[in-house]
């Protein structure tokens, strides 16, 4: 699986936890995608998610959300209400993860397998490779339509 999969994995995992209910994973269109697409509290959630390693020059993905990036978001969702009507009543809000991706280092054991990054949202360990995810900080309503 690759990187940004995982990540959006993470912040699934954790809004499943809180009670949300995931629709959609990459979402797609030929002209944009969203990584994630849920309902919590009666709210339509279309969400990115950046999944950044800890020597990132954009401060974990967060720059990466150029107002380009977020109306190609915006229009992918107003599409995704045009072909999912039912939906259509449903308020809806723009939300960002950001998600630490640490890969495996086997040569340099770490304590209980991944390094300190404070305390994340959500945490997850891939037993088989040993590369750890966390779910650094969720930003609600990140950008209005």
């Amino acid at each position: 699986m690759n990187t940004g999969k995982l990540g959006e994995e993470v912040a699934a995992q954790w809004l499943l936890s809180r009670g949300g209910k995931v629709l959609e994973r990459r979402w797609r269109w030929k002209r944009g995608e969203i990584d994630l697409i849920a309902i919590e509290a009666d709210t339509l959630l279309f969400i990115e998610v950046k999944t950044r390693t800890r020597s990132n020059l954009d401060a974990d993905g967060l720059l990466a959300i150029t107002p380009q990036k977020q109306a190609k978001i915006i229009n992918t969702a107003q599409l995704y209400l045009v072909k999912h009507p039912q939906l259509a009543d449903y308020p809806c809000r723009f939300d960002v993860a950001i998600v630490r991706h640490q890969p495996s280092n086997r040569a340099i054991p770490v304590p209980g397998g991944c390094a300190n990054v404070g305390t994340p949202l959500h945490s997850t360990i891939d037993l088989e490779s040993g590369e750890c995810l966390f779910l650094l900080d969720y930003i609600t309503n990140a950008f209005d339509a």
